[in-house]
């Protein structure tokens, strides 16, 4: 029961429509790590890596023990790779057995030990992968001294090197120069660990942009992210070849709770940002800032009411957004407003609305909060739903 009526939908066919989008993509032969770090972009992790799960997914990509631990204790038994770095103190969870039942990316020697440590008290292996860096500067050995750095993980006999992976720093800028050179970086670490014997079962580069754009950047398994949830990751328009058909997977919704009749020269919200320039009727609606709709989106946004579009007018506040629906017959107070979605034949997409509040659209599908909940269905037909998704230049 959704007692206050602002919600998130998500549709978990356009989910695995996405995914079977990406398989054509990359082929039968490479593994597709489905990215569920936080909260799956919003869509919430457990459902989103229990579909995931279904669709055979080789891996479930998370940023933390934490999201790691949520994912077990919902019964998710999948592959899960933690992305992050965790610290060298595993104390609190110690012996506790799901520790062996994910994989832990590795990047020092100090958290080597740790793992070997707790990996012989557990009397069973611990699955690792190695973080490269070739041009990100964040986490991960240097590419110069990986292969070295590899070699001495062999005294480290209770921790099974599973793979080795990199990310790109430049993938969303047209020029694909910077990203080729990352390729070749880790394309020669490679080769360099083949000399030394070293062959891992998953190598892996490509995040969701690489997926589509640049094949040679697949290797054994892809980290798709955001474009599993039908949202286009760059923010500048790309080659007509680079663009794929995706189904969005959230919309976001709330209802008018209240109406008034407000005559022109009237101001409206914190700091009278806006003054109504006629009569005409404000509907307020039970959302703002405090679930994830940004203020910056004041006197800019659009919703969708009854089919049409009403501006948002006024400072948006906590809890609360106001919108002009004069010129819209027939208003009244329970009315459904789409924020994020489609009603009828509009559709305000999170790209766009994203370009509006001045930020980027993993931003705006994280930032939704918890008060928000997350409403899961499935639709029929697909083809409806699926959308060319690249930007407008």
């Amino acid at each position: 029961m959704i007692l206050r009526p602002t919600w998130t939908e998500i549709n978990l066919d356009a989910i695995r429509y996405n995914f079977s989008r990406v398989k054509e993509i990359v082929g039968l032969h490479t593994g597709i790590m489905g990215v569920v770090k936080a909260d799956a972009y919003g869509h919430g992790a457990v459902s989103v890596a229990k579909l995931l799960e279904q669709l055979e997914a080789a891996y479930l990509g998370v940023s933390s023990l934490d999201e790691a631990l949520e994912l077990r204790q919902a019964g998710i038994r999948a592959p899960i790779l933690i992305l992050g770095s965790v610290l060298p103190d595993l104390h609190a969870i110690s012996g506790d057995p799901v520790l062996s039942s994910v994989t832990f990316t590795l990047c020092t020697l100090d958290v080597a030990r740790i793992l070997q440590k707790e990996a012989n008290k557990q009397q069973r292996p611990f699955r690792i992968h190695v973080k490269v860096d070739t041009g990100m500067g964040r986490l991960g050995v240097w590419y110069e001294q990986a292969a070295k750095w590899v070699k001495n993980l062999a005294e480290f006999d209770a921790l099974q090197l599973e793979g080795i992976y990199t990310h790109f720093a430049n993938m969303d800028e047209r020029d694909l120069n910077a990203t080729l050179e990352q390729v070749g970086r880790f394309t020669w670490l490679l080769e360099m660990l083949e000399v030394q014997e070293v062959v891992t079962r998953y190598r892996h580069a490509a995040n969701s942009l690489a997926v589509i754009r640049l094949p040679a950047s697949h290797f054994s398994m892809v980290r798709p992210g955001i474009i599993l949830y039908g949202v286009w990751p760059a923010l500048e328009p790309l080659a007509d070849s680079e663009q794929i058909s995706l189904m969005p997977a959230l919309s976001l919704k709330t209802r008018v709770v209240f109406l008034k009749h407000t005559p022109a020269g009237r101001s409206l919200g914190y700091g009278g940002t806006y003054t109504t320039k006629r009569p005409t009727r404000i509907a307020t609606l039970p959302i703002g800032y405090g679930d994830g709709y940004p203020a910056a989106l004041s006197n800019k946004a659009k919703v969708l009411i009854r089919g049409m579009q009403a501006p948002v007018v006024g400072r948006i506040s906590m809890d609360q957004t106001l919108v002009d629906v004069g010129h819209i017959a027939g208003v009244q107070v329970g009315d459904e407003v789409v924020l994020v979605g489609t009603q009828g034949e509009q559709r305000i997409s999170i790209e766009e609305t994203s370009r509006l509040a001045g930020r980027i659209p993993y931003e705006l599908l994280c930032g939704i909060t918890g008060r928000v909940p997350r409403v899961y269905h499935n639709t029929a037909v697909l083809s409806r739903g699926a959308i060319n998704c690249a930007p407008a230049s």
